[in-house]
């Protein structure tokens, strides 16, 4: 598997961190917003913060694993 921190500055790869924390949020917001109100309640929201953490979790431990 690619490296995509490989060749980066330590700015840059924490700028692309923040990029893809940045990316998860957004899709996780989008998917709240296409929400109907019975879906929303449906939602187990601990489940739910919890994979979001652990997306966010994931991206920073690949940063730390890469750094440059």
């Amino acid at each position: 598997m690619p490296n995509k921190y490989e060749g980066l500055t330590p700015k840059e790869a924490d700028d692309l961190m923040t990029g893809l924390i940045g990316v998860i949020v957004c899709a996780e917001l989008d998917t709240a917003r296409r929400m109907t109100l019975a879906e929303w309640k449906e939602r187990d929201i601990l489940e739910w913060s919890h994979d979001i953490a652990s997306a966010i979790y994931d991206a920073v431990q690949q940063r730390l694993r890469a750094v440059p």
